[in-house]
């Protein structure tokens, strides 16, 4: 909450902005002023939230003042401190639309009260306005949570000269695994397309849950469609800026109270991505228009794969797996008749691996096979099957020649890279494409250290290194070993050597 006093005795008005800071350490001063006229200018310049304000001032008076700034549209919150008791003047102020009247002397315990009051009823119209925004508006929409009359037809024609009942034209730009990386530039991207157009009015809305950016189309020209500008402009200007997968859908509503159906079916139509070329903006009446033919699935070219993975084979499984895509080439399939045998063929080779090994890792595999069934991009399934490939470990090396398995081995190539730029066990499971929990387990039961115990290892030998072979400060030794603050850095280095970092230095030299 940002506040100006206005108060012509100099303790009362330092007093007063001390206390202001002890009640509430969070309160910004946006300045003080000693009279009406100077407290009038400075109200003007910094558009604080509140005013706490006295009545009887030099140049102009604190109600002429205030009467001045009501005028001219002026509805800060007012916080009135008067030594004055007169009725008139409480009626004056109460005309004027005052939050609330002390008296002087001031009691911090009734001034606490009384700017708490305030800050709840700024809460409170901070929220109204939120809710009654373009966004707002929006989200209720697509939340199903609008139920318009003629009243709020009224305001938000008259407020952003619209209605939740005209057309709308609907853009989704989803983002998956690289949504919260890409969402900040996404957002500016399709912001800067609304920016620099007179034909509509848009709004962003990010979508975290679905991993989606919603771009709304409103204001339009009427029978004029904005989808060829976004095809041949828009798409691929995102495409250039962004990294895989960047999937974009398009759909036009007659009414914003569509918005809760039409995103379910948008939702579902995004698996048409898997049969589409990169850069396609898919709409409704394109996948109708698609012939497709049912889907057959290649029984021999699975058999073969299931015995080449009883054998061990595993270049050859993947040599099949790679069959069956060229396979799906040969003719227009529905996503879904297509996910279905990449699962069927998936569990199958697994089950044979399992015959000849005994190894019990079904709910692993069934959490592939799920994400597998839900993929909207080649990237997400094939990210999935790495993962099989992981566990499937075909190749069976001698326990002698690799202690650890390559998934292991990577990851810990990956610590030994990055352990001094914050890596975390999520970065390097995303790199490897295994979920963090298998990744934890598995590096853990065969090093017989936790993933964070062995980056912490190799950080305390980079400061022991540092501390032997160089002068540099702690702070400078923290930041090239990975520690944002050299306090904790000191803290585990005691942990884990028995003494402090200079205790150690002095100890070797």
């Amino acid at each position: 909450m940002r506040i100006v006093i206005v108060e012509d005795e100099a303790p009362i008005r330092e007093g007063i902005a001390k206390i202001l800071h002890k009640i509430n350490p969070d309160y910004e001063l946006a300045g003080t002023a000693a009279d009406g006229k100077e407290g009038y200018e400075l109200i003007n310049s910094t558009e604080p939230d509140l005013v706490i304000m006295d009545i009887e001032m030099p140049k102009m008076d604190g109600l002429k003042m205030l009467g001045k700034l009501r005028g001219e549209g002026n509805q800060c919150k007012v916080l009135i401190l008067s030594a004055y008791s007169d009725f008139n003047y409480a009626k004056q102020a109460i005309e004027l639309n005052i939050e609330n009247y002390l008296l002087k002397p001031i009691k911090i315990p009734e001034l606490k009260r009384a700017l708490q009051q305030i800050e709840n009823a700024l809460e409170k119209e901070q929220s109204r306005d939120m809710a009654f925004s373009v966004e707002g508006i929006f989200l209720a929409c697509l939340n199903g949570q609008i139920k318009p009359d003629a009243q709020f037809h009224s305001l938000t024609k008259e407020r952003y000269g619209f209605t939740v009942e005209e057309p709308a034209e609907v853009f989704v730009l989803w983002l998956g695994s690289g949504y919260e990386e890409q969402k900040k530039t996404a957002r500016e991207l399709l912001e800067d397309v609304g920016d620099h157009t007179v034909k509509f009015a848009s709004c962003v809305i990010e979508s975290d849950a679905w991993q989606m950016l919603i771009m709304i189309l409103y204001r339009l020209p009427r029978e004029a469609t904005q989808y060829q500008y976004f095809r041949t402009s828009v798409v691929p200007m995102l495409c250039s800026n962004l990294k895989s997968p960047a999937v974009c859908l398009w759909r036009s509503v007659d009414s914003l109270l569509e918005l809760p159906k039409v995103m379910e079916e948008m939702l579902r139509e995004r698996e048409w991505n898997l049969l589409l070329e990169k850069g396609s903006l898919i709409r409704q009446e394109d996948i109708e228009a698609i012939k497709t033919v049912p889907l057959k699935h290649p029984t021999e070219l699975e058999d073969k794969a299931c015995q080449a993975a009883k054998r061990g084979d595993k270049e050859k499984v993947i040599e099949y797996f790679k069959l069956l895509f060229e396979y799906y080439k040969k003719a227009l399939h529905t996503p879904d008749e297509i996910k279905k045998s990449v699962i069927r063929f998936s569990w199958s080779v697994f089950n044979a691996y399992k015959e000849t090994q005994g190894i019990e890792a079904d709910l692993k595999i069934q959490n592939i096979l799920q994400a597998i069934s839900e993929a909207v991009s080649w990237d997400q399934i094939g990210s999935s099957l790495k993962e099989l490939f992981e566990i499937i470990d075909l190749e069976i090396p001698e326990e002698e020649a690799m202690p650890v398995s390559v998934l292991v081995q990577k990851a810990q190539q990956q610590i030994r890279k990055y352990y001094d730029q914050g890596i975390t066990l999520e970065e390097v499971a995303n790199k490897l494409f295994v979920s963090e929990e298998y990744l934890s387990a598995l590096f853990k039961k065969e090093t017989g250290t936790t993933f964070s115990e062995t980056i912490r290892k190799y950080r305390i030998e980079k400061v022991k290194e540092l501390l032997l072979d160089t002068h540099l400060k702690l702070n400078q030794i923290a930041e090239l070993a990975g520690y944002s603050d050299p306090k904790y850095m000191s803290k585990v280095f005691k942990e884990e050597m028995g003494m402090l970092p200079n205790e150690f230095r002095k100890s070797v030299h």
